[in-house]
């Protein structure tokens, strides 16, 4: 890998985490494409994800310490405000045990049965689940999570572990279907990636076969997922007020079906 793949892979990242059209999907094509083995940058990719954890958590840094504060608060000190936002706390965790279990119980299985034309036929999916959640689930209007939110949320998050099924619109679409009102339904989409990208990243470390990994290149690609990804939350928050999630709908339909009719 030199410095220019390593940027353009970095970029991809930043792009595609947070727009609902799949990072590892994105990833996989993209290094197919480049002649980079998907099975010999595991860390490389693993790094470049960790870039895209600490763009969000740079966005949302005043949400995030909010409820850490409030979780770690005592009872007695505790006002409507934190408590509110301690109940958010814990709606994230329950959010993420869906994703966890099935992170640490089928991933193996999932890169045994990986093939690409698999990734086109999950981009479509993708796809439809988009337009569905634009049609039926745009005029949300409650601003407060529940604990079926956060179990059907966690839900098809779990799902999204699926390389070309995107985590984030499985998220916000889901959030938008349950009746969340839709910068509500963003917003907790975004904060219920942490914890799971957090415990990702960290499992992805400890079951690693190699750690080789050349630093500078490394580098570039986490930092141009870090910064890209920035610019990537900003774009997808401005897209969802505006009900222009159909977009991403075509364009992973258009991708999923090149995919498809290049590898079968």
């Amino acid at each position: 890998m030199d410095a220019f793949e390593a940027l353009i892979l970095g970029i991809i990242q930043g792009v595609t985490e947070w727009l609902p059209v799949s990072s590892s999907g994105h990833l996989v094509i993209a290094e197919e494409l480049l002649g980079l083995p998907a099975k010999e940058n595991l860390l490389f990719d693993l790094v470049v994800h960790l870039g895209t954890l600490l763009a969000v958590c740079a966005y949302f840094r005043k949400e995030l310490g909010r409820i850490i504060a409030s979780l770690l608060t005592p009872k007695a000190k505790r006002d409507a405000q934190r408590e509110t936002l301690r109940t958010l706390g814990f709606l994230l965790l329950i959010g993420t045990v869906p994703a966890a279990i099935v992170g640490v119980l089928l991933t193996n299985l999932i890169e045994d049965i990986f093939d690409l034309s698999l990734v086109g036929f999950a981009l479509i999916a993708n796809a439809v689940f988009l337009f569905v959640a634009e049609r039926l689930g745009s005029k949300g209007t409650r601003r407060n999570a529940k604990l079926l939110d956060a179990i059907v949320i966690g839900s098809f998050q779990a799902i999204a572990i699926l390389p070309g099924i995107s985590r984030s619109g499985s998220t916000i679409g889901s959030g938008m279907l349950r009746g969340l009102e839709r910068e509500i339904a963003a917003t907790f989409a975004f904060l219920l990636s942490v914890p799971i990208l957090l415990g990702a990243f960290f499992y992805g470390i400890v079951t690693l076969d190699s750690y080789d990994l050349n630093l500078t290149m490394a580098a570039i690609g986490f930092v141009g997922a870090f910064l890209i990804g920035l610019a990537s939350i900003e774009y997808l928050l401005k897209a969802v007020r505006s009900n222009k999630l159909w977009l991403f709908s075509i364009y992973c339909a258009a991708v999923g079906a090149i995919v498809i009719a290049t590898t079968i």
